[in-house]
């Protein structure tokens, strides 16, 4: 593993965005200028990594209350009846809108603490709640859900009548620029997110890369590089298809072309591996068969392939103290110095905190 040195100060500052850590950006730019120019492999968590919210819920959000995704359009064998920690009772017909069904499948494990991805059946049930959609309306709920957005602001899309919210997400320009500078210097960058692929990577096509284009990167992520949960494909003729070969072998639907798209819907039949906990290492070494050089996440359910990686860096949460307690219990099972940690605000004035 390569040493991490300050840089002197007679280098270029690689990263001028305000919100960094002085500390985790010295280190960032030296790791960047120990690889540069070798392809190296880096990997980002994408929900509360590089956006601040999570894009699969707000698609959820804006498919449920626009009544494109309401309860008895869902297959009644993916929505088992459920008791809430408190000891209600959950089923799907019960339920006002999809959302409030999802919310109580997120914690599924209620019975102890021993479960490490205790929320990952829920982020699974997500996408594969949207059975007989077309890709095409994943597509535009991505975009509805984007539109309201606005950087360093909560913009909540609300769900009646139960008035859930979600945050409509927005990128941290923090991470735009960090993106820029691996790719300016020849890294390899993969998102992998345990949210449905399509609205990833929409919001990389029609967010990220236009945002990179801006900071005068002449360069952008490729679709293939999105990895996110994806189901079997079916085309009006019955036939099936797996996302990931599709995006590599399929340039309208690489690029997202709104007719292809509407020609494609969702089944519930999973695509494997898939990218939730352990299940994103597996995805990782698929795509690039070693460990990667950085990974960057936010949440435990990063854990595996934080472990997994070189360097680590680690977007802490104010919010969520807990997580940062069960990182700093990882961080002493593997090699503390390899740790990078970010804080971020996500509620109240969200962003990068220095």
């Amino acid at each position: 593993m390569p040493t991490v040195c300050p840089p002197s100060k007679t280098q270029d500052r690689l990263l001028r965005s305000p919100g960094w850590n002085p500390n985790t950006r010295q280190a960032l730019e030296s790791l960047i200028r120990t690889g540069a120019g070798q392809r190296l492999p880096v990997v980002f968590d994408f929900d509360n990594t590089l956006v601040c919210g999570d894009i699969g819920e707000a698609a959820l959000a804006v498919l449920a209350r626009s009544s494109v995704l309401i309860p008895s359009r869902i297959n009644p064998a993916l929505c088992p009846p459920l008791k809430t920690p408190g000891g209600n009772r959950v089923t799907l017909e019960s339920c006002r809108e999809v959302t409030e069904y999802y919310e109580a499948f997120l914690a599924p494990t209620i019975h102890g603490r021993r479960d490490p991805a205790p929320l990952a059946s829920g982020y699974v049930w997500a996408t594969q709640a949207l059975e007989g959609l077309t890709v095409a309306e994943v597509m535009q709920a991505t975009q509805e859900a984007f539109a309201l957005s606005r950087p360093g602001q909560v913009r909540p899309i609300t769900v009646p009548p139960g008035a859930r919210s979600y945050p409509a997400p927005f990128f941290y320009p923090e991470m735009v620029e960090l993106i820029a500078q691996l790719l300016e210097h020849q890294f390899e960058v993969r998102i992998v997110s345990a949210s449905n692929v399509w609205s990833v990577r929409w919001m990389v096509l029609h967010g990220l890369n236009p945002a990179l284009r801006q900071q005068g990167s002449s360069l952008g992520l490729r679709p293939e590089h999105v990895i996110g949960i994806s189901t079997l494909l079916s085309d009006p003729a019955g036939r099936l298809y797996k996302d990931s070969v599709l995006v590599r072998e399929d340039s309208p639907y690489a690029r997202m072309a709104a007719k292809r798209m509407g020609d494609l819907r969702l089944t519930s039949h999973l695509q494997f591996p898939v990218p939730v906990y352990s299940g994103k290492v597996g995805c990782i070494f698929d795509a690039i068969g070693r460990e990667p050089y950085l990974c960057v996440g936010d949440s435990p359910a990063d854990h595996p392939m934080l472990a997994f990686s070189q360097n680590r860096l680690w977007i802490a949460r104010v919010e969520k103290p807990e997580s940062l307690k069960a990182t700093q219990a990882l961080m002493k099972r593997t090699t503390p110095k390899a740790w990078l940690v970010q804080t971020v605000r996500t509620e109240r004035n969200p962003g990068f905190i220095k």
